[in-house]
């Protein structure tokens, strides 16, 4: 089955999504990952930090994107053509196909994305709650299903992270989910957590 990419990068000071360069460099990334992969990928600008932008991809493998892309002399070039305008905030990989996942299609779409860290051994019982709650998210969502897995690289019983898409109408269409009675019962995962970073994303049309 192929994984999901999911990486952050960050626009130097000098560059936004209006700088000129920009949007046909990371097109080309696009092209090149593209290729090399057949299947599609997505950048993503992070709304609570427009700096930020997210990739979304698909590997057959963590082998083919570490061992063999990230090594190529194709990616080496986008990265020396990219090298003044980003940097890499982190760079993992989660346990689903894209198929399974609401990546969003145009620029008005919201997506959520959530990582939940997991208390150590506790991920029986993270999956055991999410799954008997995640209706309680899911009948509140109106824009597509929700989707998720877990990180690939996660060391075995320790620093294992559940990651979560949700398609939104807006940001406050998620705030206003914590305001309900069905986020008090879905609320139950938090027992097994070390915390969770949420964040929210627009597509960006390269």
């Amino acid at each position: 089955m192929p994984i999901t990419e999911l990486a952050l990068i960050r626009l130097l000071p000098s560059t936004t999504l209006s700088t000129p360069s920009l949007l046909p460099k990371l097109a080309h990334a696009k092209t090149v990952m593209q290729n090399f992969t057949g299947y599609s990928f997505y950048f993503l600008q992070q709304i609570e930090d427009p700096s930020l932008i997210y990739i979304i991809g698909e590997w057959d493998s963590l082998d083919q994107h570490m061992n063999e892309f990230i090594p190529s002399q194709a990616n080496q070039s986008v990265l020396e053509t990219l090298k003044d305008d980003l940097t890499v905030e982190w760079l993992f990989h989660i346990s689903v196909p894209q198929s399974q996942l609401p990546i969003p299609r145009t620029m008005e779409q919201v997506v959520g994305i959530t990582r939940h860290f997991v208390k150590a051994g506790e991920k029986e019982k993270f999956t055991e709650l999410f799954e008997e709650n995640r209706s309680y998210l899911q009948d509140y969502v109106t824009e597509g299903k929700i989707g998720g897995g877990w990180r690939v690289e996660s060391g075995e019983g320790e620093n294992e992270e559940f990651v979560l898409l949700c398609p939104w109408k807006e940001v406050r269409q998620h705030e206003e989910f914590a305001e309900t009675k069905g986020f008090e019962k879905y609320g139950v995962i938090r027992e097994v957590l070390k915390g969770a970073e949420i964040k929210h994303a627009r597509l960006v049309e390269v």
